[in-house]
C-alpha cells in the first residue's frame, strides 16, 4: 500500500523554515507484518515547538517524529494491540506506518531519551466534552506536563505568586488555571494584547505582554509591577529575558520548573546574567521538566479523573486549533511561529 510521510531534508537553526526543512515523500509500505508488528493509520498529528529540536537531530531523509493518535488496521498474533484499537505514541508525520509500538531509544541528540511504548486509548474516556484529539492535548502530553508539574513538584500554596512565561500555549493555560484553583495569584507573560485578554478570561490575575527582543529592563519593570511581593513559583516555558528577570525576584523557598526554553533554543538568545547567585539567598529549587517520566498507567488514570473531571465540570477550559489534511502539517507547525494570533491552545492536524 502507499504511505505518505514528511521527511527532514535540511537542518536549519533558529525559527524553522518549513519550506526548506520538510519534503513530502510517497512510497510503498510493506504490510507483510512480523508476528509482533502492527499496521497503523494516523488519525491526528501533534505539532509542538519542541519539534524544532527533534528536526535538528533527525538524520537527513528520516521521517519527522511527532506525537500522534493512530488506529490499528492489522496486527500480528503477538502484537501489543489488536485491529480496531486506538493508540497514542510517537508515530510521526506519516499517514500509515508499521511498528511494534515498543519503546524507542532516541540517541541522535544531545540528551538520549526513550519514546514510550504506544498506549491504548480507552474509547469510554472520550466524548463531546473530551473528544479523541484531547489525547494529544489536555489528556495527553501537554496536560500531563501541566498537571504533573503542579501536583508533583511545584506544590502551589494559597497566597503564592506564580509566574508562568509563555503562558498562552496549551501547557501554560492549563498550569495557570490549576495554580489559580490552588489559591495562587497567577501572573502570565504572552506576546500580544489579544492573548493577554484571553489569559485574563481564563483567570490569570495579571498578564505581561512581552515579545522576543524587548529590553530586559522593560520586562523586569513590568514583572515587578505585576508581582510586587516577589515570585514563589515559576513555570518557565520561555527562558531569555523573562527568566533573567524572574530569577532576580525569587522569594525564600521558591521553586522553578524549567519546561521549555524557546528564547534560547529557537530565538538564539544566549546572553544574560549569571543566574546561580539568585538561587543562593532565597534557597530556591530548580527542576527540569520532562513529562515522559510521568507517563504511567496510574498517572494517566489520575489525569483523566482529576484534570478531566475539572474540565467536565467547567472549572478548567481549553482550546484547540485543528488543521485538516496531511498536506497541512508543515503549515500547522509553521503557525506556531509565524501566525501565532490565529492559533489558540493546542495546535494539531486531523487527517
Amino acid at each position: 500500500m502507499k504511505t505518505e510521510k514528511w521527511v527532514v531534508r535540511e537542518h536549519i537553526e533558529g525559527v524553522p523554515d518549513v519550506h526548506r526543512i520538510y519534503e513530502k515523500v510517497v512510497e510503498d509500505l510493506d504490510v507483510g507484518l512480523a508476528p509482533d508488528e502492527m499496521l497503523l493509520r494516523t488519525l491526528y498529528i501533534s505539532v509542538d515547538p519542541y519539534l524544532q529540536g527533534i528536526a535538528l537531530d533527525t538524520p537527513l531523509g528520516g521521517h519527522m517524529g511527532a506525537d500522534s493518535v493512530m488506529e490499528v488496521l492489522a496486527a500480528g498474533p503477538r502484537a501489543a494491540h489488536r485491529p480496531g484499537d486506538l493508540v497514542q505514541g510517537f508515530g510521526g508525520w506519516r499517514t500509515h506506518l508499521v511498528s511494534t509500538g515498543e519503546p524507542e531509544l532516541w540517541q541522535t541528540g544531545t540528551f538520549p531519551m526513550v519514546f514510550p511504548a504506544y498506549r491504548r486509548l480507552d474509547p469510554s474516556h472520550y466524548d463531546d466534552a473530551l473528544p479523541l484529539e484531547t489525547a494529544l492535548s489536555v489528556m495527553g502530553g501537554p496536560g500531563m506536563t501541566a498537571w504533573g508539574t503542579l501536583t508533583k513538584y511545584l506544590a502551589v500554596r494559597p497566597g503564592d505568586t506564580v509566574v508562568i512565561s509563555g503562558a498562552s500555549g496549551p501547557v501554560g493555560t492549563l498550569a495557570g488555571q490549576l495554580a489559580s484553583l490552588a489559591g495562587a495569584r497567577v501572573v502570565g507573560t504572552t506576546s500580544s494584547r489579544q492573548k493577554a485578554s484571553y489569559l485574563t478570561g481564563l483567570g490569570f490575575d495579571e498578564v505581561v505582554v512581552y515579545r522576543h527582543g524587548d529590553s530586559p529592563e522593560a520586562v523586569r519593570e513590568a514583572l515587578v509591577e505585576a508581582a510586587p511581593d516577589g515570585v514563589d513559583r515559576y513555570f518557565d516555558n520561555l527562558g531569555g529575558a523573562v527568566t533573567d528577570a524572574v530569577f532576580s525576584m525569587l522569594n525564600v523557598g521558591s521553586r522553578v520548573a524549567v519546561c521549555w526554553q524557546w528564547a534560547t533554543q529557537v530565538g538564539n538568545e544566549g546572553v544574560g546574567p549569571r543566574l546561580l547567585p539568585y538561587l543562593m539567598f532565597p534557597r530556591a529549587t530548580v527542576r527540569g521538566i520532562f513529562s515522559l517520566e510521568w507517563f504511567t498507567e496510574s498517572n494517566w488514570a489520575a489525569l483523566h479523573t482529576e484534570l478531566g473531571g475539572r474540565i467536565r465540570s467547567g472549572e478548567i477550559l481549553f482550546d484547540h486549533t485543528v488543521h485538516r489534511g496531511f498536506d497541512s502539517v508543515p503549515t500547522a507547525y509553521d503557525s506556531l511561529y509565524r501566525d501565532r494570533e490565529a492559533s489558540r491552545g493546542k495546535v494539531l492536524v486531523a487527517l
